[in-house]
């Protein structure tokens, strides 16, 4: 159910970050770990700032509802100002409400 993308222009040795991401997610969300999908995408070409040198993260958040936004938002920005080495104001989130009956897990429909 919660599908989390991190988009960012950094350079990345961290081999736990997806699962520990996954981690946070699920334990922020109270959803099943099982159900989390992380996806990390580098992308050298991203600018911040209106420049490519300066390093920064554009995160998506997808999930069937969401229980505080904000503490969310406060612990994705620093799991990702930690684990990236990038400043807060280059942390961008977009959070994606999903409706039950538009997500589907191993062939069945959740709603």
């Amino acid at each position: 159910m919660p599908f989390l993308t991190i988009y960012s222009n950094t350079t990345i040795k961290d081999e736990n970050l997806c699962a520990d991401a996954a981690q946070l997610v699920a334990k922020e969300l109270g959803k099943p770990i099982q159900y989390v999908v992380v996806n990390l995408l580098l992308n050298p070409a991203m600018a911040f700032n209106g420049s490519l040198d300066t390093k920064g993260a554009l995160i998506e958040m997808k999930s069937i509802g969401f229980r505080d936004k904000g503490a969310l938002a406060k612990s994705l920005t620093d799991f990702v100002v930690q684990r990236l080495q990038v400043e807060p104001a280059f942390v961008n989130i977009q959070f994606v409400d999903m409706p039950a009956s538009t997500v589907a897990i191993s062939g069945r429909v959740m709603g």
